[in-house]
């Protein structure tokens, strides 16, 4: 299941070429996954009631168009792989068609306790496969 989440670029996160500036797209990344968690029937303070939490591990960010301010993005989530103790959640940055920017992002689950990383717990496993 892909969830979608929409944002529009405001004035101070556009830079001089009049694009997003980059460091942006990663924000926007942690907002789209806590809409998907949500969306998936997990939202953020289950996992903490579980026990977990989650770190980023590894992003990759391809490029493709830039974002302008006013410009209407849809930013599409769907997992494409679920580990013991990580999982992989692509994301397209897409303005109507076009898809401007693609990121993939590892998490790792960790426990809250600070015992370090951890297994994915089955209620989590369950609602983002």
């Amino acid at each position: 299941m892909t969830s979608v989440y929409e944002f529009t670029p405001r004035y101070y996160e556009v830079d001089m070429q009049g694009v997003m500036f980059n460091s942006w797209y990663l924000g926007y990344v942690d907002e789209a996954m806590n809409h998907y968690i949500d969306a998936r029937g997990v939202p953020y303070p289950r996992w903490q009631e579980l026990g977990v939490d989650v770190h980023l591990a590894h992003a990759d960010l391809d490029w493709k168009a830039g974002i302008g301010f006013g410009d209407r993005v849809q930013v599409a989530v769907r997992t494409s792989r679920v580990g013991t103790k990580s999982f992989t959640l692509e994301f397209e940055f897409r303005r109507g068609e076009d898809v401007a920017c693609a990121v993939s992002v590892v998490y790792v689950v960790v426990a809250t306790d600070g015992s370090g990383t951890t297994a994915i717990p089955p209620e989590i496993v369950a609602a983002i496969e």
